[in-house]
């Protein structure tokens, strides 16, 4: 029951953060949404910025699931090419972004209220921007060098940042696949995949 009360709590926080954004959401309406009494809300969370990392913690696992998962259903759809898993990635970033429940990315906005490098909050998000580049190097194809893989794992990470705050910022919700059609040059020119 307890763990159950835990989980509502969590999962009522980050619903109203990623949609109302971290500071302006209060702990008061987080205890209104969520049905629960301060003392309860204290019990689990003693601060607001512990909620808020429990809140990511959870957006991080449902990420890891949902990008795994999705990503492998789209692969399906370039069927015999070493590169599919890449280009899938982007299917998957286009299906969130043109979803109604797309309000940015909760780690690239906590990271803009939290700024400072040694907070925790931001901390979390750059383990999570790094599991992103974690995720995207194992769907590389092999290559000849470490480092090549490195780089174009960073590049294919500034591709999705970018399509995320485009969509977010200036209302592009073709942002993915833009940069889907970017990915397919750059592929190329590591001497991967085809144009198209």
């Amino acid at each position: 029951m307890a763990e159950n009360k835990r989980a509502h709590l969590v999962e009522t926080a980050l619903e109203l953060f990623n949609e109302f954004g971290f500071h302006a959401t209060g702990i008061d309406r987080v205890q209104a949404e969520s049905g629960m009494s301060k003392t309860t809300m204290y019990k689990y969370f003693p601060s607001k910025e512990d909620l808020i990392q429990a809140a990511l913690a959870l957006r991080h696992a449902q990420f890891k699931t949902r990008i795994t998962e999705r990503t492998a259903v789209f692969a399906q759809h370039y069927s015999g090419r070493p590169e599919a898993a890449l280009l899938a990635i982007f299917d998957a970033l286009d299906e969130w972004l043109q979803s109604e429940r797309f309000f940015g990315c909760n780690f690239i906005n906590a990271t803009a209220e939290y700024s400072d490098p040694a907070h925790p909050v931001h901390q979390l998000c750059q383990q999570h921007k790094q599991t992103v580049q974690n995720f995207a190097e194992t769907q590389i194809p092999p290559l000849t060098n470490d480092d090549q893989r490195d780089e174009l794992a960073r590049e294919i990470c500034l591709l999705i940042d970018g399509a995320i705050v485009s969509a977010q910022a200036a209302g592009h919700k073709d942002a993915a696949r833009r940069a889907k059609r970017m990915l397919e040059r750059l592929l190329e020119f590591y001497g991967l995949g085809r144009a198209g």
